[in-house]
């Protein structure tokens, strides 16, 4: 409380905060010269200004950086100057425990709109009312907020932000923003999804990516802003590429959170908020998804290169698969095929070790199947028909599933809000299960190629899928003539793991043969 006698003139602190620092007429600049007008008419000696830009009346005043120094220098400041009591404090509590400190200090606070008197009981009454009256208004004004983004949510409206790489933001008939699939980002999109499910590593789609000059997401937006590139270019990166490829924003649907807490936002039955038409149909997401768990994809070691043989060139020896290694030898590149044994001596105990000239080994094998199936059509075979009732329910369990986990810890309505959603999954569901299923068949589809012409198409990757495919197996025998090549040491063939599946495949082969005939 402030002396009745005065010899010298108050000290006064001026204090300013805001939320959001701007141009109107609660700025920190108006702040400040409003107050320093106020103590130079009242005669008082300004010793401090401290400001607090971007807080929220809600924090504690002795937690703020600027307010907390004023606290720290309370033996030197008589009175604490605002513009407007909420400027302190818009919590009741918090303003309460803030006069108390002032008090114990000697020291009071005053505003320069008059409002506050805390000179007698009833006046700091009618400032702890107009303080509740202002934390009501940040309350409602929260609440209005929160339910508005709810609202937005749930609608399948787009809330802000870019839009993620394949996609655009545009109007709609209600003035809201929706996406919508951008052609050009789109495209490239999914060409990688095509090749990586056809069996392309995704280290080889970042290279691929990079090396044809294919704008960056981020060097895409810019251009599509108007903006100048540089000539230092942004490049594709693994981990972002992988993340985006995880993301079911590319089913269109609504995403929060990012990487293991990412999360699909549901409608009140529980069904995915959908925010934009699929960039993929649903089979290609889930054939994707599959490819990268099967693939064992690891964001923090992606495989440095795709070899040709790899799973094809099997050592004679362990019966195992051989590995590609990068050797020099005498300033020459002398890059080979080995098995593990040839690795590691604790694994030798049937097999010596193997390993083979790599790129004799590859010409051998390309050598071969260009001269037993070069000229034959290429086929591929896939997959046709029946419904997709299995997925269907996989899917449905996986939501089920996540908002089952998600229970832990809600109450009230928000746990009311989660169980009506699982019972609305539990039903679609039950209904799933109850459909009769109908299986799809395998056929041979005509590619328009022969052998020949896809695997001079093909990049490595692409050559090691056709082999694979072809279930083309090289087996490579010990060496007996040193570092000499050997042809004799390699035995390409067509390997068969399975003879009864072979066989009914070799029917639908000879039967597409025929049609072709």
């Amino acid at each position: 409380m402030i002396p009745a006698q005065q010899t010298r003139p108050l000290r006064a602190a001026i204090y300013c905060r805001i939320s959001r620092d701007d141009d109107s007429s609660t700025s920190i600049t108006t702040q400040e010269a409003d107050a320093r007008a106020w103590c130079q008419l009242r005669g008082y000696e300004v010793v401090m200004v401290r400001h607090d830009v971007g807080v929220s009346g809600s924090v504690r005043p002795e937690d703020r950086a600027g307010f907390g120094e004023i606290v720290a220098a309370l033996s030197g400041i008589d009175v604490v100057v605002a513009r407007s009591v909420d400027r302190f404090s818009r919590v009741t509590s918090h303003f309460a425990s803030l006069v108390e400190l002032l008090d114990k200090r000697s020291t009071t606070l005053a505003d320069v709109q008059g409002q506050a008197d805390l000179t007698s009981p009833y006046g700091r009454f009618v400032v702890t009312l107009m303080v509740a009256f202002a934390q009501l208004e940040r309350e409602t004004i929260q609440q209005r907020i929160l339910r508005s983004r709810v609202e937005l949510r749930q609608g399948g409206k787009w809330l802000g932000g870019a839009a993620p790489f394949g996609y655009r933001i545009v109007p709609d008939s209600e003035g809201n923003k929706r996406l919508d699939i951008d052609e050009t980002a789109a495209a490239v999109l999914r060409e990688v999804i095509e090749r990586v499910n056809e069996g392309h590593t995704l280290s080889s789609e970042v290279e691929r990516l990079n090396a044809a000059g294919v704008l960056s997401p981020g060097d895409y937006r810019r251009e599509a802003r108007g903006e100048k590139l540089t000539d230092e270019r942004a490049r594709w990166t693994y981990s972002a590429l992988y993340q985006h490829l995880r993301s079911e924003v590319l089913r269109g649907y609504r995403v929060q959170g990012k990487r293991e807490a990412r999360r699909v936002v549901r409608d009140s039955d529980g069904k995915p908020v959908r925010v934009g038409p699929a960039l993929i149909d649903d089979k290609t997401w889930r054939t994707l998804q599959a490819t990268l768990d099967a693939n064992g994809v690891e964001t923090r070691r992606p495989r440095k290169k795709a070899t040709m043989l790899l799973h094809v060139a099997w050592c004679a020896s362990c019966d195992e698969h051989m590995y590609y290694n990068t050797r020099v030898y005498k300033d020459r590149r002398m890059d080979q095929y080995a098995c593990l044994a040839a690795r590691d001596k604790n694994r030798r105990d049937k097999c010596s070790g193997t390993s083979v000239n790599a790129e004799r080994l590859e010409a051998e094998v390309e050598s071969w199947l260009l001269r037993s199936f070069g000229h034959m059509p290429y086929t591929e075979r896939v997959l046709v028909g029946g419904n997709d009732t299995a997925s269907v329910i996989e899917e449905l369990e996986s939501d089920i599933a996540e908002l089952a986990a998600s229970l832990v810890g809600l109450r009230g309505a928000a746990k009311a809000a989660v169980l009506a959603q699982l019972e609305s999954r539990q039903e679609a569901l039950e209904e799933a299960q109850a459909e009769p299923a109908s299986e799809p068949e395998w056929r041979w589809v005509p590619t328009g190629e022969t052998v020949a012409e896809r695997w001079a198409a093909a990049d490595v990757a692409g050559k090691r899928l056709l082999l694979l495919s072809m279930r083309i197996r090289a087996t490579i025998a010990s060496a007996t003539k040193g570092r000499v090549w050997d042809p004799e040491r390699v035995s390409v063939g067509v390997h068969i793991d399975d003879p009864a599946a072979e066989a009914a495949d070799a029917v639908l082969r000879d039967e597409f043969l025929a049609d072709m005939a």
